[in-house]
Formats: structure tokens, sequence, C-alpha cells
């Protein structure tokens, strides 16, 4: 069995997001790091160039037509450009006969199955919350998985060799978010280890080392709600609502990025897949 992986990349479509020059560095560096990782399994990273979203659909069908693709696997995004560019690129894959399977790695759950007693969308964080514990179930959280090596492509990834086009002009000392799943993986866990217990109290306060950091992670995709969760109910005997009350309250933040994409989730146009 073979697999590749593939990144659209579209430096035009950053800037229009407005994507400030060091996270398209911090992207950009991932991309090389993840292409390392999936080398070890035999599976290419491949970068493919866009103008913008809207040209995405047309990328995906060469490519499918070119390695003779039976199926493609991706992960929902919940802005208004990413759900259109989707919906194009379901709709061309489905024509030309490619089996599609897609994948939530931002939210727990379906995104509009949490709502009020009403069958109205959640507006309020804390009844979302209560809503989220009381349906949840550890099975959600089964993300562990061997990775089997693949049988080897006749072409590489492009990843290090690929022109991102990026002069990077800030001035930040990037060593401060090491680059990778593993280094976002050390840093969940340094910080459950040894500052969650002071969270609650800490983490408004800009002058101390009271939160994860992980923020940069999470945005770009390099590790996933899902596993942070999970690794932070591993520190509190997998409860939600008691024990570590800077674990629990850590949770809540992470939970909170659910809620907002609900929101999304109803307030955009969203053309369902």
């Amino acid at each position: 069995m073979t697999q590749q992986a593939v990144f659209i990349y579209s430096e035009k479509q950053l800037n229009s997001h407005n994507e400030a020059n060091i996270k398209q560095d911090f992207l950009i560096q991932n991309l090389k790091s993840l292409g390392v990782n999936l080398n070890a399994v035999n599976v290419p990273l491949l970068i493919i160039e866009s103008k913008s979203f809207y040209n995405v659909k047309n990328e995906i069908a060469k490519l499918i037509k070119e390695h003779s693709i039976d199926k493609i696997y991706w992960n929902k995004e919940f802005g208004l450009d990413e759900i259109n560019r989707d919906k194009h690129v379901h709709d061309a894959i489905k024509a030309g006969g490619s089996e599609i399977e897609i994948f939530n790695d931002q939210i727990i759950y379906e995104p509009g199955f949490l709502r009020t007693g009403q069958d109205n969308p959640f507006s309020v964080f804390t009844p979302f919350k209560r809503r989220w514990v009381e349906n949840f179930d550890m099975k959600f959280l089964d993300i562990d998985f061997d990775y089997p090596i693949k049988d080897k492509l006749n072409f590489d990834s492009n990843v290090e060799n690929f022109n991102f086009g990026l002069s990077a002009t800030h001035g930040v000392d990037m060593s401060l978010w090491p680059v990778g799943e593993i280094s976002a993986l050390d840093r969940v866990n340094d910080f459950l280890d040894n500052r969650a217990i002071d969270y609650s109290k800490n983490r408004n306060d800009p002058i101390l080392d009271g939160t994860s950091r992980i923020s940069p992670y999470l945005a770009c995709g390099i590790i996933s709600s899902k596993r942070c969760i999970l690794e932070g109910l591993k520190k509190n005997n997998f409860e939600l609502s008691s024990g570590n009350i800077g674990i629990t309250k850590w949770i809540d933040e992470i939970v909170w990025r659910e809620f907002y994409r609900n929101i999304m989730f109803f307030i955009y146009p969203f053309k369902k897949l």
C-alpha cells in the first residue's frame, strides 16, 4: 500500500488573510519537520503551489490524475474561505470518481452536534462545556496509532527544495518555539508536570511563565486539541471536572476553541460536505 501527503501552499492566500510573517515562517519550518517524519515511513510530502483557495480544486484534480489516486483524506477547517475551498475540492473529487474521507482534528464533536434543550446553538460557554462533558467518551481521544512503513513510491518529497517565497522580516527568536510535533508534545507535558497546578491563578499575569505556550502549535496543526486533552486527562486521573484545578482549567481553555468553532459553524453559510 502506498500513500502520499500533500500540502497546498498559497502565499497570496496567506497574505490576504493577514497571516504574520513569523507565523508563515513557523509553518514552513514545521512542514520541513513533518516531511522528515513522513519520510521515515515512506510517505513523501508534496508541496503544491496554488494562487488562491479557489484554484485548489484544480490542483488536486491534476494530482489525482497524475498519480492515479483512488482515495483522499483531509481534516476539516472552519473559516469561510476554507469551507468553500473544501466544498469545491469535494465536488471535483467526487466528479472524478475518487473516494473521500474527512476527519475532525480541531474539535471533539461533529460541528453542530452540541445544542441547547431548545435545539439551538450555544451562545454561552458554560452550558456548552456542561453539555460537552455530559456527552464525552474517552474513545473520542483514541489517537494512538502505529504508523507502518508504506511501500516506497517512485518520487520523493519536495519540501526542502520548494520555493515558499518567504522573506523573514520578523525579529523574533524562533528558538522560543522549537519545531515539530515532538517539541509540541514535550512542551505540553512540561507544562502539565511543572506549571499546570498554578495555571488557574497565573494564566492572566503576563509577567509570569504560567501558560503552556502551545497556541502556535495548535494554530498551525502541529498538535491537536484531542492530543492536548488526552495528555491533560492522563495527568489528572482522567477527570474532567475534579482533581488538579489547573489542569481542568487548562482543558476548559482547549474546549473554548471548540466552542468558537461551533459558533463559526452556525454563523457562516457553510456548505455542508
